[in-house]
């Protein structure tokens, strides 16, 4: 009962926390972009888009996969090969990154975040609020904002369509 309240308090803190974090705020293309960093919530991820996403733009970039883990109720999820997981007890309930590897992720400068998260979660949003990425990139959804958001499509096999029509269409100085 006591881990419940925590979580919960954990969450509902992290949800109104402000986070000042100074990144550089720029758009980048298939020429210019060099790193990006897929993000999706466990239960919520759709690998075969996530997958597919990995293999349009590691053609062009380096990718890196980072997954947050949720509970391990229900049926077994499937494992994305080469992502880096990670659980609501990597932060803490001041919000402080406890994992050395998210820690390092979160304050790296990714060209792109692409976030594959349909809906909100108040850790997975505190974690993106705190990335240092140059340019966040989503689908609209209710607790976090990106930089370029796309309207939900219709068909999730869409969204890797429509982010690569994006990125050979940005001219860059």
């Amino acid at each position: 009962m006591f881990e419940k309240f925590k979580k919960n308090l954990k969450k509902s803190r992290l949800a109104r926390r402000s986070i000042r974090v100074e990144r550089e705020l720029s758009f980048q293309n298939f020429q210019t972009a060099r790193a990006c960093l897929l993000f999706g919530v466990e239960r919520d991820l759709p690998v075969p888009l996530l997958e597919r996403l990995r293999v349009m733009l590691s053609g062009k970039m380096d990718v890196e996969v980072l997954v947050l883990e949720k509970e391990k109720e229900g049926p077994a999820v499937e494992k994305v090969k080469g992502a880096v997981y990670v659980s609501e007890e990597d932060v803490s309930l001041s919000g402080r990154l406890v994992n050395a590897r998210l820690h390092e992720m979160m304050h790296f400068s990714y060209d792109l975040l692409v976030d594959l998260s349909p809906g909100p979660d108040s850790v997975g949003d505190y974690l993106l609020r705190f990335s240092r990425a140059k340019c966040k990139i989503g689908m609209t959804r209710e607790g976090f904002q990106c930089d370029i958001v796309f309207d939900r499509a219709s068909e999730a096999g869409a969204f890797p369509d429509r982010l690569s029509e994006l990125l050979s269409k940005i001219k860059t100085c």
